[in-house]
């Protein structure tokens, strides 16, 4: 694989530029790469993180930050569906929003699990 450089990297990076692959086997491993690489890390730091909670109001946090980010996430899908149309990519468009549909599933389901971080009100006791 043609993999750039850190300072290759750094250089496009302070040009307002980045390094685009020339294949698809090239982004597969370079997807490969970044997913084997960090997950071990990310992995620990997330299972030590939820490893600290003590009730659902303290799953509140991070699921709310999580769906910020998802909702980020499915507006930039969106935009890149619509400038892959106006370019005339309608198989990449297709693929995007295949993918900002599944984001939106995701979004739908983070929003619920925050929701249901709420404890429900104590039903009165019967006299």
């Amino acid at each position: 694989m043609n993999k750039p450089s850190r300072l290759k990297s750094f250089l496009f990076g302070l040009i307002g530029q980045a390094y685009v692959y020339e294949s698809a086997d090239e982004v597969r491993e370079a997807i490969a790469e970044n997913a084997f690489t960090t997950s071990p890390d990310r992995v620990q730091a997330h299972t030590h993180g939820a490893g600290g909670l003590s009730d659902s109001l303290a799953f509140q946090p991070g699921l709310l930050d999580l769906h910020d980010d998802l909702h980020d996430t499915w507006h930039y899908l969106i935009a890149l569906k619509a400038r892959a149309r106006d370019l005339g990519n309608a198989a990449l468009a297709e693929h995007l929003g295949d993918a900002a549909d599944s984001t939106r599933d995701v979004l739908q389901a983070v929003a619920t699990a925050a929701e249901n971080t709420v404890p429900s009100p104590a039903l009165p006791a019967n006299k």
